[in-house]
């Protein structure tokens, strides 16, 4: 077991990197947390306000390798909290500094590409976890959860709904981040039908889900998403011939963001749009649901749901804490040897689901399986 419990968090200043260093800090005494980040004036800032040793900051730019390289040097793992389309580069200083990755996801198209790298991390002896948030990462293990409980997988259908209990906000505000969510609204989704990945309309599928309370009903659509582009593979040999990804947005936002977009505007534009974020108050749930057949050969569909609220000491919201608790703790499983596969793999197959899910419920978030009657 190595005791090496140095990380970076790359990114580190932003919503879901403040949270990934935070949980680390707070995580364990000896965990030490250096930020890197592109502001560095907001990273010595953010650094400060642990009043710790064990958080320091410095200036990080994703797209100059050797400089990367030479800072993740004599760190256990980086948790890369920058924009996906960074992936690959940040992977490179990881494979050249000698240290474990980990990410929040990377489209599908970023995924696909990340994984070609596999025979290079495991050669060096190196792990690289994608995709280890919230969806992507926490609904890739609760599939797998799931296959324990069946002989045959059918369909995977992930569904992820939010509710915000403040008052509609007076400017337009983005849940997470701006270029991701244009992406997510223009680009068309992938899916796994009938054993095959093929691409459908942008903003298409919706589908009116019912959560439990306090969510509720909700209002989804198709996104481009990363489950979608690992979980089919790993689980072809268990049968299974769909998977699709849905998340739920106002209807009046998607409006507000395409209509901007046809006048010209574009994803750094919209970025830069003021807006003052309020105290979080929401409550959101990722759920997976898995029609399959028991063991017995009898049919059964499976429902796991993720259940995560805001978090006001930490201010972030209910999509920050479950997407920024998981890279936290699944680098401290790679930091301590939990994980032990070496390669660039998906969460569903590099994350082992008990002391993951434990760890959630650590972080008060609620994890609940039923089978559902057929």
């Amino acid at each position: 077991m190595t005791s090496n419990r140095n990380f970076v968090v790359l990114g580190g200043v932003g919503a879901i990197g403040r949270v990934v260093v935070r949980d680390l800090f707070e995580s364990h005494p000896h965990n030490r947390v250096l930020i890197a980040d592109f502001n560095q004036a907001a990273a010595r800032e953010y650094s400060r306000f642990f009043q710790s040793r064990r958080v320091t900051a410095k200036f990080a730019d994703a797209r100059r390798h050797g400089q990367l390289a030479k800072i993740l040097r004599s760190h256990a793992v980086v948790v890369n909290c920058t924009q996906h389309d960074f992936n690959l580069q940040v992977m490179q200083a990881a494979l050249a500094a000698g240290v474990h990755y980990v990410d929040l996801g990377g489209l599908f198209q970023w995924t696909r590409r990340q994984l070609k790298l596999h025979s290079r991390f495991k050669r060096v002896g190196l792990t690289a976890v994608l995709g280890a948030g919230c969806a992507p990462g926490i609904t890739n293990v609760m599939t797998r959860a799931t296959t324990e409980e069946l002989g045959t997988v059918n369909s995977v259908r992930i569904r992820v709904g939010t509710k915000d209990f403040n008052p509609p906000a007076a400017s337009f505000c983005f849940p997470y981040s701006a270029q991701t969510i244009v992406e997510e609204f223009t680009l068309a989704p992938w899916i796994f039908q009938n054993g095959k990945f093929r691409k459908v309309q942008p903003q298409s599928g919706w589908e009116r889900v019912r959560f439990p309370q306090p969510v509720g009903p909700q209002w989804l659509v198709r996104t481009r998403h990363s489950e979608v582009a690992t979980i089919p593979v790993t689980f072809r040999s268990h049968g299974l011939k769909f998977c699709d990804f849905k998340v739920g947005f106002d209807r009046a936002f998607v409006r507000a963001v395409m209509k901007r977009l046809k006048n010209g505007w574009t994803a750094p534009d919209l970025a830069k749009l003021p807006a003052t974020r309020t105290q979080p108050n929401d409550y959101e749930i990722a759920r997976v649901v898995v029609d399959g057949q028991g063991i017995d050969g009898h049919p059964k569909t499976i429902v796991i749901d993720c259940h995560a609220r805001a978090n006001r000491r930490w201010h972030a919201s209910a999509g920050d804490i479950d997407t920024g608790c998981p890279p936290s703790i699944v680098a401290q499983m790679l930091a301590t040897g939990i994980i032990t596969q070496r390669g660039v793999l998906p969460p569903e197959v590099a994350v082992p689901v008990a002391p993951f899910l434990a760890e959630l419920r650590k972080r008060k978030l609620r994890i609940e399986m039923k089978e559902m009657k057929r």
